[in-house]
Order: structure tokens, then sequence, then C-alpha cells
């Protein structure tokens, strides 16, 4: 039992992190162990209470992510922003209560939704025109490319941004994504990212027939750098709302291009589930080594991008 805007919601946590590849994972009957999603390590140092979702990563030399909540750890694990992840418990799990404390925690939700709307001044940007390296050494991101895409690197916070725009190009996020480890974050008061697409206005303003669908905002940069468009849902999950923007996208083609774990399985089947029949789809198969598109040598981007596999849409 996990308490979410003053109300006591009954979440099935295990089932929650079963949906997710671990490293190391062990069960207890009270707790669950695994090596830190958000850093590399070898010896598990990670636990989550099962019955109240509190987590503690011992090893983590960071006290903001030292411990936490059920909804900031799921938030992570699902990409997207603290306050859509409450959203999704409460909706998926229900709210036990009166009506009228569910119909004033309804208002509430659809009141700061809406506050939402109002996209970000482009002077928000103007703190992180920096640059760090780690896009260029550690992921190969070229500087004309991070340049293209307005990247920029949060000096206090030694983290890299990442600007979400809408279709129309006005700014509506910043993803914070850290340079020492995993962790990521979003701007605070910035429009819930299952509302948009990375990449979605490149690909509109490039006019490209033939998209690739991924994930994260790296591994569409990636594509961008070898000449493919790419737009990024930035997590795991399609939204009735991305899946709109997709369809109303001017393309012949959508390539799937999701992470090679179980979440990214998931992503492609729901993909080809809910686009199949309004997008001729195609998908591209990584090599088994291969996590993600990010990984490969141009070489062998460039081979399996020109080598797709078609997808067969049963329709009755």
């Amino acid at each position: 039992m996990i308490a979410l805007h003053n109300q006591d919601i009954d979440v099935d946590i295990a089932s929650e992190l079963r949906l997710y590849d671990w490293n190391r994972p062990r069960w207890t009957e009270n707790k669950f162990l695994a090596c830190s999603p958000f850093r590399p390590e070898r010896h598990p140092s990670f636990a989550i209470r099962l019955d109240t979702g509190v987590w503690i990563d011992s090893g983590s030399d960071d006290a903001e992510w030292k411990k936490g909540n059920f909804p900031r750890l799921l938030s992570w694990l699902r990409n997207e922003t603290y306050e859509e992840t409450v959203e999704y418990l409460i909706e998926h799990y229900g709210v036990q209560t009166a009506d009228a404390d569910s119909l004033q925690l309804k208002i509430r939700l659809l009141t700061l939704e809406a506050e939402s709307r109002t996209p970000l001044h482009s002077n928000v940007l103007i703190p992180f025109q920096y640059r760090h390296p780690y896009l260029g050494d550690q992921r190969g991101i070229s500087e004309n490319m991070q340049r293209t895409f307005q990247i920029g690197y949060d000096r206090k916070r030694k983290a890299i941004t990442f600007p979400w725009f809408d279709r129309a190009g006005n700014l509506v996020n910043i993803k914070f994504r850290s340079v020492r480890d995993k962790i990521f974050w979003y701007y605070e008061g910035g429009q819930p990212i299952r509302d948009h697409i990375y990449g979605l206005n490149y690909v509109v303003r490039s006019r490209k027939e033939q998209v690739f669908i991924v994930e994260s905002e790296i591994d569409a940069l990636t594509l961008w750098q070898a000449g493919f468009g790419a737009v990024a849902l930035g997590g795991a999950h399609l939204s009735t709302r991305q899946r709109d923007l997709l369809i109303r996208l001017p393309i012949k083609e959508l390539v799937i291009a999701t992470d090679n774990d179980l979440p990214g399985k998931r992503l492609a089947d729901s993909l080809i589930e809910q686009l199949g029949g309004q997008l001729s789809l195609k998908t591209l198969v990584l090599p088994s080594y291969a996590k993600d598109v990010n990984v490969l040598s141009q070489e062998a981007l460039l081979q399996i991008c020109h080598s797709l596999r078609d997808i067969s849409v049963r329709i009755f």
C-alpha cells in the first residue's frame, strides 16, 4: 500500500518490477534485491520493500538518489515525469475512497494538467548553452548533430539537456541526463512527455518519408547522424496522444527500432498492435549483442537499416 495524493492505493509492486530487466535479481518474501538500475555495479546494493515500495540504493554516492518512494523509481523505469507515473498508478490501481474525494482528486489532476499546457519560453535553455564531451566521446554523437538538436549541458547538476519540442517547434520540456550515472529527470513545469514525441518537428521540417521510431533521444540522434529520420517516445510506452501524433505524420513508412530487451519487445508489439493498418510498418532487427542502435558501429547500423523486415498485420 502506498500513499498518493493523500490516498492509500494497493499497488502490485512486484508485478510492476517484473516488467523490467534487472541485473542479478533476488526475491524474498518482503523485499526485492538487485544491482542498482541507476548506475553500473557488480554486486547488488539496491533493495525495495514490496509492501510500501520504499527503496534504498546503499552503494550510491548521490544523496538525492540514495533512497526514495515507489513512484520515483517507477517514473525512472517508465522514463516519464513523476506526475505522469502518479497518474498511471491512480488510473491503473484505482482510488479506494468516497465519491466526493475521488471527484476532488480528478479535478486536481485535470487542473494541474491544464496548467502545464503552456509552452516553455526558449530563454529557459540559455543557462544550458554549454557542451560536455559525454555525447561525443562515449556515445558518438557529433558536434553538428548536437547543435542541430540544441543539446546543452547543465554545469550545476552535471547533466546533458535534451530539449523536447512540439510539432510546431515550441519548447515543451527538457530532459536532463546525468553524465555520472544513469539518472535522469525533467524540467519542472514542463508538459507531460506522453503528449509529445522527440524529434517530431525535425521530421515534419525535413519531409522524411521513412522514419524510425526508438525509445531514447540518443538513439534518435544516432539514426539522424546516419542519415535517417527518427523520433523517440522517451520510454517504452506508447500513449494515446503519441499514437495520434504518429498517425498524422506525413510519412510512407515507420520502422520500429526499439531496444533489444523485455520492455523494448513489449513496446514493439504495442506499436504493431496500435499502428498496424494505420501506417506501413517495418522492423529493424538488432544483433543479439546490441541493446540499442547506439552501440552499433556506423557500418553495422547502415547494414541493418538497409535490411529491414516487413511486418504482416492481420486484419479481422
